[in-house]
């Protein structure tokens, strides 16, 4: 610690020690006292040290207003004292509370053996965890040696322990991908795999989280923008990413591996081996999973648990293994992958089937099981193969109930396909019947009785078909009720039974037993709320069919004639399947709470969960909220909050039917209500989706309605709107034939239009006439013309204040073909396209073509317009009119009927029309020729512009030459026209005020103003050129004239400025832009308007 007294310190003042107060410094001693006491309270206080917040001991004298001067000596020594000892004491709280010190203490208390109290134990891994959470924290706890401690932590082998080391190490891995190379290397792939595998439940799940973490920094680190200390350089993790899953695939067929761990496995795998998005063109892990793993997955798959020494397995483990290899079978993209997929699949399964006995057979069996309900293209081709089919039904018959299990279950899978059903039906009822009454295990009788309503329920929703007789479909649901809602049964068996409802409710009398039988219902909402998620499909399933949400196709009735002339099975709806039987269905279910058990089985993160049970999920929501008296209590239930993740994840009609859902919820009730908080938010999207043509009419106007009303809540929603690039889609529908698309789409654009960006017209046309794509530059210049064609006023708005941005976007290639430049005039365009120089009559059409092209030579190089490589354009016949060789043009401007050529000398030539003067050479003669402005020879020239019948040069030191037609003042000399009507409120305006230097100025003489009043001798037609008198020190940078207008810029001059309409024949300046804050860049006139560019200071 430093000295007190000691001044680099960064104290106000020094402190004299003893013996060193001069005389007359004791009034200033206290003060400093004070000061440096306040300063160390300032400072410390900043570092979040309660300083004021501390309680002093009362032995400890404060400083204070000494009133005895003899005692200030003493008192001076006790503050310091006093200080210093706060000082040391502050310290010491500073060192007791900095991160490396309570890592090192909760580190101790984990570590320590001899530490008996579990609370403090549990408080100090409950603080590891949180602080490896937070980066600062995180890092620290790496940089502190903290991993070995970790390791440390696992070697104990206490759950406490390790748990709090593996979830402080997934904090430590979250988001960084150097961190997590350096952990992995330090705990190696094939320690982090093993804790998968231990018995104790929750350290397999901590340790399936921590290689989750991993996985997800190793494969999306790369995509993260790293700073600082985070931007390590590290080597290409693919090499550890196959490591892991090669050690993962390992312990799913180990012995070792336990129940739990295998199924965290198989959901990890789920996770990070399938692509995210079919988009991503490269599907390199899937295939080394594939060629690598996919035999020990099948393995889990065909695990018979009741079979001696078959793989610990739950009752999920079937299930999590189906639903890996129906991913990793959908991320294959062509066929010679799908092909390889099935050989190996055969191979496996015949390795199986035709070297082990009945053990063989049987786990052959049951891996078909498990494809037939993952990709069940590879589990109907394995049970093409010769004898399986055979085995299954000769199963069926034998006297082990493992047999009957495994034989029954298949059965019930292979059932499918109406071909195999057929086969079924013929050869298996029977024995199905005999198990059902003779066996004496509820899961082989369940089993029995579900492949009975199978098989009973092939004809699916076709009334006239009947697979067994009257009545036996009524007896069958009778008794899957009856199992439903008996409790004494296990869970996992009862679910056997729901698997038969959702077969057997196709059938409309048995919807209508089964919603009239609450025990039942509630029974099936209580299992799908349970931990078994095996049951979600089912119960979806089951809630579709009663609803009546799956697709009807409305038959064509001239082909329901001919089918019926031909004598072909026309298919027939049952009575009970009416619109008016299902309402009444559906208000049995919400009685019965079916959206609380929709919500609660969203809300699983289960792979059974996989994105058909999602879209079932999803009708099931749109039926309920078809009536618009039932959407407040499906909201009240929380069923607008699930069906947010349901409109955003899963297959695409899926998300259509939740979105849609969505809509109608939100076109009936208050949005705020419905979707409070943010959630609000996160509707804008599927609504959104609904607009996209593929979708029907009734989404879209559902979609315009739905949005009609969030647009009209507040601005940030409207923003939202407009993020997600709706408003071309609305504005698309209103123009639509459908009488209420348009109504909707022209009610939601009108409160769109509450926000400003809603109405930029003008951004939308440049995209157009900016777009690479010729077709829509056609489209937009189209668009462009046919506005300007419509309505004078539109017209004029295009040109007057955006013609030059909107036309601009020919620069780009509005017109077929690459335009560089463009000049228009009030009867033609002048292009320059690609090769070639071209001439446009204003008002024709893109299809007539050009009036005039001509196509530059090979080698030519392109020049501003109306410059071109042979000579100059004008806008009138003959268009393209020669220049002499001699001449080397830098620039060339257009009058009315003169032209104004700046050599590359910097002089001057003029031709054409002089009767105003506008050719500089001292008479009104015109000259067919280019010829020299010999008053302004030897002055090099910088910029030359010409207005209607005026003209205008700069030189290069910025003085402003002007000759011409001053009949409005634009030459800024004294005009008789104007002084006649001279205002007498406008007589100030040659007074200005003294400008301030460094800022650029734009000064402007109108045609529509008063003249000063000392002028006495007027100036009509100024013949030769004349240098303007500009205030003091203003040098002109830029010069452009219109028709009776010019406008200059100024390189150091700004600050004068005239807030009138009055015009002048002096120079003002536009007071517009200093006012604003604004430095004028460039400034262009057309014939009686200006445009300036210019940039923020």
């Amino acid at each position: 610690m430093c000295e007190p007294g000691a001044q680099e310190q960064g104290f106000p003042g020094g402190i004299a020690r003893s013996g060193e107060q001069h005389a007359g410094e004791g009034k200033h001693q206290r003060s400093r006292s004070k000061a440096w006491a306040r300063a160390l309270e300032g400072q410390y206080s900043q570092r979040c040290w309660p300083l004021r917040g501390l309680v002093l001991p009362a032995s400890w004298p404060r400083p204070g207003r000494v009133t005895d001067p003899s005692a200030g000596r003493g008192s001076h020594c006790r503050v310091i004292e006093a200080v210093t000892n706060l000082f040391l004491h502050l310290s010491q709280m500073k060192l007791m509370s900095c991160t490396d010190s309570k890592v090192e203490q909760m580190f101790q208390i984990l570590l320590d053996p001899k530490e008996t109290d579990t609370d403090k134990k549990q408080k100090a891994a409950q603080n590891l965890i949180v602080l490896a959470r937070e980066e600062a924290g995180a890092e620290k706890i790496f940089q502190s040696d903290g991993v070995r401690l970790l390791l440390r932590m696992l070697d104990t082998g206490r759950e406490d322990a390790m748990l709090a080391a593996l979830r402080t190490l997934a904090g430590l891995c979250s988001g960084h991908r150097s961190r997590t190379m350096a952990i992995l290397a330090e705990l190696g792939a094939p320690r982090v795999s093993a804790m998968l595998g231990v018995e104790h439940e929750q350290v397999s799940l901590a340790a399936c989280n921590l290689l989750q973490v991993m996985f997800d920094a190793l494969k999306e680190g790369l995509q993260r923008d790293f700073r600082g200390k985070e931007e390590a350089l590290v080597l290409d993790p693919s090499k550890e990413l196959k490591l892991l899953i090669g050690h993962l695939l390992e312990m799913l067929n180990r012995e070792g591996t336990s129940a739990h761990g295998r199924d965290n496995i198989l959901n990890l795998l789920i996770k990070v081996v399938p692509r995210k998005s079919l988009r991503d063109p490269n599907n390199s892990l899937t295939l080394w999973v594939i060629d690598q793993g996919l035999k020990k997955i099948l393995e889990v798959g065909g695990t018979v648990c009741e079979a001696p020494g078959s793989l610990p397995a739950t009752e999920n483990s079937r299930m999590s293994a189906a639903v890996l290899l129906s991913k990793l079978y959908s991320d294959l993209k062509c066929d010679a992958e799908r092909e390889n997929f099935h050989r190996l699949c055969e191979d496996y399964v015949r390795s199986w089937f035709e070297g082990h006995g009945l053990a063989g057979k049987l786990r052959a069996i049951q891996t078909a099981s498990c494809l037939l309900q993952g990709p069940s293209e590879a589990g109907n081709q394995v049970l093409e193969l010769e004898g399986i089919m055979e085995s299954v039904l000769a199963l069926c018959a034998s006297v082990r109930e493992v047999d009957q299990l495994v034989a029954v279950e298949a059965l019930i899978h292979a059932a499918d396909k109406a071909k195999r059903a057929s086969f079924i039906t013929a050869n298996g009822v029977t024995l199905l019947k005999n198990i059902y009454k003779c066996s004496g295990r509820d899961s082989i009788r369940i089993r029995a009785l579900v492949g009975l309503c199978k098989l009973g329920s092939a004809g699916g929703i076709d009334f006239s078909m009947k697979q067994f007789a009257e009545g036996s479909t009524l007896k069958l649901a009778k008794q899957c009720r009856k199992w439903l809602c008996n409790e004494a049964i296990d869970a996992g068996t009862r679910r056997w039974a729901v698997e038969g409802l959702a077969y057997l409710t196709f059938d409309a009398d048995v919807k209508e037993e089964f919603v009239e039988d609450k025990a039942a219902v509630q029974a099936m909402f209580q299992l799908a709320k349970s931990e078994d998620k095996s049951v979600l499909f089912a119960v979806a399933s089951t809630l579709v069919n009663c609803t009546n949400s799956y697709d009807h196709e409305e038959p064509d009735p001239q082909m329901l004639e001919l089918a019926k002339y031909a004598k072909q099975h026309v298919p027939e709806q049952h009575p009970k399947d009416e619109p008016g039987c299902v309402r009444r269905r559906v208000r049995k279910l919400l009685a019965a709470g079916v959206v609380s058990a929709l919500t609660c089985m969203v809300k699983s993160e289960n792979p059974a969960l996989t994105n058909s049970c999602r879209e079932l999920i999803s009708r099931v929501f749109l039926a309920v909220v078809e009536e618009a008296a039932d959407r407040g209590s499906v909201v009240a239930q929380g069923g607008g909050k699930a069906l947010i993740p349901l409109s955003l994840e899963g297959t695409e009609v899926g998300q259509a039917k939740a979105a849609q859902a969505l809509a109608k919820i939100t076109i009936t009730s208050n949005p705020d209500m419905a979707f409070p908080g943010e959630r609000i938010y996160e509707v804008v999207r599927p609504l959104v989706r609904l607009l996209h043509l593929h979708r029907t009419g009734l989404e879209n106007f559902e979609g315009l309605m739905a949005l009609t009303n969030l647009a009209g809540i507040s601005e940030r929603l409207r923003q939202k709107i407009l993020k997600e690039k709706a408003v071309p889609m609305i504005e698309g529908y209103m123009f639509e034939e459908h009488e209420l698309l348009r109504l909707a789409a022209t009610e939601c654009m009108c409160n769109m239009a509450m926000s400003t960006e809603t109405a930029h017209w003008l951004e939308i046309l440049q995209a157009l006439l900016l777009s690479p794509n010729v077709e829509l530059q056609h489209r937009g210049a189209v668009i462009v013309l046919n506005m300007m064609v419509a309505d004078r006023e539109i017209a004029a708005k295009l040109m007057e204040r955006h013609g030059r941005l909107v036309l601009g976007g020919w620069l780009a290639g509005a017109l077929p073909g690459h335009c560089q430049d463009l000049l228009p005039s009030e009867s033609h365009v002048l292009l320059l396209r690609g090769t070639a120089l071209e001439a446009w009559a204003r008002g024709a059409g893109l299809c007539q073509g050009p009036s005039w092209q001509q196509q530059l030579h090979p080698g030519e190089a392109a020049r501003p317009l109306p410059l071109a490589p042979c000579g100059y354009m004008i806008p009138r016949p003959p268009f393209l009119c020669p220049l002499p060789p001699a001449l080397r043009a830098q620039k060339l401007v257009l009058g009315h009927e003169h032209v104004v050529l700046l050599g590359q000398d910097g002089t001057i030539y003029t031709w054409g029309c002089g009767r105003h003067g506008q050719l500089g050479h001292g008479g009104l003669e015109p000259a067919l020729e280019p010829r020299l402005v010999e008053a302004l020879h030897g002055v090099p020239m910088g910029d030359v512009a010409a207005g209607g019948w005026h003209s205008v040069s700069v030189s290069e030191g910025g003085d402003l030459y002007v000759w011409g037609w001053n009949e409005s003042g634009q030459l800024a000399l004294p005009s008789k026209a104007l002084a006649e009507k001279r205002a007498p409120a406008t007589a100030s305006v040659s007074q200005h005020e003294e400008p301030c230097p460094g800022e650029a100025e734009l000064k402007l003489v109108n045609h529509e103003a008063a003249l000063g009043a000392e002028a006495a001798d007027f100036i009509s037609i100024q013949a030769f050129p004349a240098l303007l008198d500009l205030p003091e020190g203003s040098e002109v940078s830029k010069v452009s004239c219109g028709s009776r207008h010019t406008a200059a810029v100024t390189r150091k001059y700004g600050q004068l400025g005239h807030n009138d309409t009055a015009s002048s024949d002096q120079p003002r300046q536009v007071g517009y832009f200093p006012a604003n804050g604004l430095t004028v860049e460039d400034v262009v006139c057309g014939p009686w308007n200006t445009y300036v560019g210019a940039v923020e200071k």
